[in-house]
């Protein structure tokens, strides 16, 4: 070779090499070992969880054909009642409200919540994308008696609002949101679903039309995946890659990050993803990170915030998906919670002596002075078994601030009795919240939550057994 040939041939493999080094690596095929594979997926299951939930109670409340609803996208369904232990639908439920609940398909176009006139009526509505973070928060407490118009828009929209419509834009093209209107038992129900009735889901298309015309869902749009599919590893990865297409985050950091990491297993959410084109090895580390991730999630969420006196104090902020364990923590504990700015909790798995609460046992929670709020507070009773409301004989699940008969002491502190078997004491008998036969847990709600239990002055007391 002669020399000018040796310089051509150095000239053409620097400026080969200076190209390789400017263009950015990309995975040539899905990584193929078990280890890489089960790191990410425990990541991917974690951080996708609340996606997830949220998506499998969409698909079974709006599309899966065995459980006999009428309700479907886009409009309410109405629950006009408060609800009882026979209710499976959401799990650790309030029996302090009724509901509206609504997924929204916002890909066409926006769509427009009307709340009517509330008057003295206490009401929230939050609205949250698909990641469970919150967008919105219209109730008694930020837009008070007078209720209004919002449309809800998708991520990127451009147009013009009709006057008197608000904008209110929103994390993802899914969404869902779950109106709740303050009921004072039975004998107040009556009024409760007049107001209700009066909430509307306009298409911004047919806002201010005489009547509008039911939302008509393509259910091949929505891939099913149902309540036991959240622990199988091909369904939940497979589903994942798809509810990631279906229903995106533009410009997350978080999600860019993550997707890097999708790509190394060929589950980038640009693309489709095949499981059978995984080696064995590869399927092996996912399904031993689903069920290892599932497991992390569950063992964290009795201690997934601060815990004092033995119960968790969850203050949960609005953007919650930048904490990926706690967000999953909380998505598994109660999905569609609300962020602290609307209701704060107080769960309780164990008494103050750190043993778990059981039914078989007697306990006392007492409260002096009970928790500070401008709206009300209860104490609701479930059963660890299946996280659903408890049944008794007196169809009592919760115990709070107005229940009917409630003996108060002296200096204006309450007591609540906690067992399975009914109190022979009067005053227990008034004041008792009845408990399974086994293992439960508590949870307090304070609507509307005063200053002290934000910053942290008002803590619950601990539970005692007796």
């Amino acid at each position: 070779m002669s020399i000018l040939q040796r310089v051509a041939l150095s000239i053409f493999t620097g400026v080969l090499f200076a190209t390789a080094a400017l263009t950015p690596a990309r995975a040539a095929e899905p990584a193929q070992d078990e280890a890489l594979a089960y790191a990410i997926g425990v990541q991917t299951y974690i951080n996708g969880f609340p996606l997830m939930d949220l998506y499998r109670t969409l698909w079974e409340t709006s599309f899966d054909p065995k459980r006999g609803h009428d309700h479907t996208l886009n409009e309410y369904f109405v629950f006009d009642r408060l609800i009882t232990s026979e209710d499976d639908w959401v799990i650790t439920p309030n029996n302090d409200t009724i509901y509206l609940r609504a997924f929204l398909d916002l890909r066409a176009e926006p769509i427009v919540l009307d709340i009517p006139p509330m008057g003295d009526r206490q009401y929230w509505v939050p609205v949250s994308d698909m990641r469970h973070d919150f967008d919105a928060n219209l109730s008694w407490d930020t837009i008070g008696a007078r209720g209004g118009a919002f449309a809800l828009c998708p991520p990127g929209w451009q147009g013009v609002l009709p006057e008197g419509v608000q904008r209110i834009d929103m994390g993802t093209p899914i969404i869902w949101t779950l109106p709740r209107i303050a009921v004072d038992g039975e004998a107040d129900l009556p009024a409760a679903v007049a107001l209700q009735k009066q909430f509307r889901l306009v298409p911004l298309s047919q806002w201010g039309a005489a009547s509008v015309t039911r939302p008509k869902p393509d259910a091949s749009d929505f891939p099913r995946f149902t309540r036991h599919e959240l622990t199988n590893a091909r369904e939940y990865f497979t589903t994942l890659n798809k509810v990631l297409r279906l229903s995106p985050r533009i410009g997350n950091p978080m999600d860019e990050a993550m997707d890097g990491w999708l790509r190394e297993i060929g589950m980038d959410p640009a693309s489709g993803f095949d499981w059978n084109k995984l080696s064995p090895q590869a399927q092996r580390g996912l399904e031993r990170a689903a069920a290892d991730a599932h497991r992390i999630i569950a063992e964290r969420m009795p201690r997934a915030v601060p815990v004092l006196n033995n119960w968790q104090l969850a203050r949960l902020d609005k953007r919650k998906s930048g904490d990926p364990v706690i967000a999953a923590a909380a998505a598994m504990l109660g999905l569609l919670w609300n962020p602290a700015e609307i209701s704060t909790y107080d769960i309780a798995f164990f008494d103050g002596a750190s043993a778990p609460l059981d039914g078989r046992n007697r306990y006392v929670l007492r409260y002096a002075p009970p928790p500070p709020v401008d709206g009300f507070w209860s104490v609701t009773m479930y059963s660890a078994e299946n996280q659903l409301f408890v049944p008794n004989k007196i169809d009592r699940y919760s115990f709070g601030d107005r229940t009917k008969g409630t003996v108060y002491g002296e200096d204006g502190s309450i007591e609540i009795f906690l067992q399975h078997e009914e109190p022979t004491d009067p005053v227990e008998r008034a004041n008792w919240l009845p408990a399974p036969t086994g293992r439960f847990y508590l949870v307090t709600r304070h609507y509307s939550p005063r200053g002290p239990i934000l910053t942290g002055d008002w803590v619950p007391p601990p539970v005692t057994k007796r």
